[in-house]
C-alpha cells in the first residue's frame, strides 16, 4: 500500500474517474513503484482512496488486466503480473497481424536482433553463458523428434540472447526466435531426418558462431551470426510452403495466439 501511495496522487480529474486511475496504476507498474507480485489493494480500499464507487475500480483494473500488467485471482485480489515477454509479445503480435509481412520480411528483423545479440554476447557472456552455449549445441545434436528439434532451436537463440545482458533484446529477440520457430515447425513438420538435414547444413556456422563468443571475438561473432541467419532464412524461404504464406493467414493468427497464451503473465 505505500508504493501505491508513493505511485499515485491523491486528486484526480472528475470528469474521467475511470481512465485516470488506470493510468496512474499503470505507470506505477511500468515505472517499477509497484512492483511485479505486489497485491493491489482491494477495491474498497481503492473506492475509498480515490473517493469513486466500487464499479469505477474495476473499471480501472479490468484495463490492467487486459494489457497483461495485473490478474485479478478469485477470492485472492488483484496482483501485479506485468511481464516484459508478454508486453512485447502483444505489441508485436499485433504489429505483424496488422502490418501484413510476409515470411522474409520477419526473419529479416529476427536476423538483425540476432547478430546484435551475438556482437554483445562476444563481449559480455559470461563463463555460465558459455556453458550454456556448449550445451545447447549439445542439445542440436541429440534432437531426436520435430518437437525436440524445435525447441532445441529455440533454446540456442534464447541463449545467445540471454548471453547478450540486455533485457530488451533478450525479449524481442524471444519473441521472434518463437516466431521463427513456430514457422520453421510449420513448413517442416515434425520429420526429424528433415530437422537434422537443415542442422547439418547450418551446423559449421552455429558451432564457429559458438567458439568466437567464448574466446570474445566480437568480430568472427558478428560475421558468423551474418553468415548464419542468412543461411538459416534462405532455407527456411526455400522450403515450399514458405513461398505460399504471408503471416496474416488466419493460422498464423492462431499460431500467434497460442503463443502469447504460453508466454502469458503468471
Amino acid at each position: 500500500m505505500d508504493n501505491l501511495r508513493a505511485a499515485v496522487p491523491k486528486t484526480i480529474d472528475r470528469s474521467r474517474v475511470a481512465e485516470q486511475i488506470f493510468r496512474e496504476l499503470r505507470d506505477g507498474i511500468l515505472q517499477g513503484t509497484i512492483p511485479r507480485g505486489t497485491k493491489l489493494p482491494s477495491e474498497r480500499e481503492l473506492a475509498q482512496r480515490y473517493e469513486v464507487s466500487g464499479p469505477t475500480v474495476r473499471e480501472a483494473i479490468r484495463g490492467l488486466t487486459l494489457l497483461g500488467l495485473a490478474d485479478v485471482r478469485h477470492g485472492s485480489g488483484a496482483y501485479v503480473t506485468a511481464d516484459i515477454d508478454f508486453l512485447i509479445a502483444t505489441s508485436l503480435g499485433a504489429a505483424i497481424q496488422m502490418g501484413k509481412p510476409g515470411v522474409a520480411d520477419v526473419l529479416g528483423v529476427s536476423g538483425v536482433l540476432n547478430e546484435y545479440a551475438a556482437t554483445l554476447a562476444a563481449s559480455s557472456a559470461t563463463r555460465e553463458d558459455h556453458n550454456r552455449l556448449r550445451a545447447a549445441l549439445v542439445t542440436l545434436d541429440e534432437a531426436s523428434s520435430g518437437e525436440s528439434a524445435a525447441e532445441a532451436v529455440r533454446n540456442y537463440h534464447k541463449t545467445i540472447a540471454v548471453a547478450a545482458h540486455n533485457p530488451l533484446l533478450i525479449a524481442l529477440c524471444g519473441f521472434l526466435t518463437d516466431v521463427q520457430t513456430e514457422l520453421g515447425r510449420e513448413f517442416i513438420g515434425n520429420s526429424p531426418d528433415l530437422w537434422r538435414k537443415l542442422f547439418a547444413k547450418l551446423r559449421p556456422l552455429r558451432a564457429t558462431l559458438v567458439e568466437a563468443i567464448i574466446k570474445r571475438d566480437t568480430e568472427t561473432a558478428t560475421r558468423a551470426a551474418r553468415e548464419f541467419n542468412a543461411k538459416a532464412h534462405s532455407l527456411i524461404i526455400s522450403l515450399p510452403r514458405a513461398k505460399e504464406v504471408r503471416l496474416t493467414d488466419p493460422k498464423f493468427g492462431q499460431l500467434l495466439s497460442s503463443m502469447m497464451t504460453r508466454i502469458g503473465p503468471t
